[in-house]
């Protein structure tokens, strides 16, 4: 079985969602993730209606959304009915919150804030009583069919998050680092969680979150890969991180402008800067021992996604950092790449 891609979007249009979401399914591509951040993207249920209407088989996930400003009752009620759209396709990526937040001055929810909506979120769909902050409800929808509801995977980026997500959610999408020694401390964190609660961890379905940057050579593309598959160190905290005493005041210097809209989405430029900034820092070498290798060829990241497989690692989500090629080209690439795993 090959590896299932999901490349995360931040769409500029619906056309072009539906574009996009056409060629990702012909790519061989499982499926597409589409931002919740509405100062920098078109709306996340309409395009994701759109993206499902374009085609048959693609699955297609919030990738993700928060607490702060979906209430369960409108996030239930919408993901129900993407369901209906298509039964089956639909996934809710959620987490505590990133430019959706601080891109309007909100801050991001609180674990136990996040733990709450979840379980009141599942319960919603499954027809059931639902509590948040301090409210009951349920949903009174005709003909509801709680077999149409989404699984609930939560983005985590520390052990706070993925211990709270573990325990009451359908599965994860991970961004703790690819070494082996940071897999072996992930599978860990996990089995304690679901331990607690006398949950099986096979139930969850794991995602992995990184950059894949396509080049003429693994080296070029190396040096494009400090985005999303090192921020997430300082994202959140940096407790339980597994980072050397010392790094810290590093790290936050190094992503001290990573909440601000324009710099980290719209800079082209953007790994390039990190790429000096981390040299200057001296944390480069450290940070690339840390990410997932998935640069260079087509070929290269086949490769690289076949050496991970068989460290369990099946599933990943991508982010696409802005470089030469056009997004048309670029979801090529990953078909390419597709076609190496078959």
């Amino acid at each position: 079985m090959p590896t299932d891609l999901c490349i995360n979007l931040m769409p500029d249009s619906l056309a072009e969602i539906k574009a996009v979401a056409e060629l990702c399914e012909q790519s061989g591509l499982h499926s597409i993730g589409i931002a919740d951040s509405p100062m920098l993207a078109r709306d996340l249920y309409i395009t994701c209606a759109g993206a499902l209407e374009a085609t048959d088989r693609l699955g297609v996930m919030s990738a993700v959304t928060n607490p702060v400003t979906r209430h369960p009752s409108v996030m239930a009620a919408a993901a129900l009915t993407l369901g209906e759209i298509a039964p089956g396709r639909v996934t809710l990526g959620m987490a505590t919150g990133d430019s959706a937040l601080w891109g309007v001055g909100l801050r991001p929810a609180r674990v136990s804030q996040l733990r709450e909506y979840i379980v009141a979120l599942r319960s919603l769909m499954r027809g059931e009583q639902a509590c948040w902050q301090g409210a009951t409800f349920r949903g009174r929808w005709k003909a509801h069919d709680p077999s149409l509801a989404p699984k609930v995977l939560v983005a985590v980026s520390g052990p706070k998050v993925l211990r709270a997500a573990a325990q009451v959610s359908d599965g994860l999408i991970i961004a703790m680092g690819y070494a082996p020694e940071d897999i072996a401390h992930i599978e860990s964190l996990i089995a304690e969680a679901c331990a607690e609660v006398g949950r099986d961890p096979s139930e969850l379905e794991i995602w992995w979150y990184t950059d894949i940057n396509f080049a003429e050579d693994y080296d070029t593309g190396l040096a494009m890969s400090l985005d999303s598959t090192a921020q997430w160190l300082v994202m959140g905290g940096t407790d339980g991180k597994r980072i050397p005493e010392g790094y810290v005041p590093l790290l936050k210097e190094l992503f001290a402008d990573a909440h601000d809209l324009d710099t980290s989405y719209r800079d082209d430029n953007r790994g390039y800067v990190l790429l000096e900034r981390a040299k200057r820092l001296g944390v480069y070498d450290w940070l690339i021992a840390r990410q997932s290798g998935l640069c260079g060829t087509p070929a290269d990241v086949a490769l690289r996604l076949a050496e991970l497989r068989a460290q369990g690692l099946e599933k990943w989500c991508i982010w696409r950092n802005p470089g030469k090629e056009s997004l048309t080209q670029y979801v090529e690439h990953l078909g390419e790449v597709c076609r190496w795993g078959e």
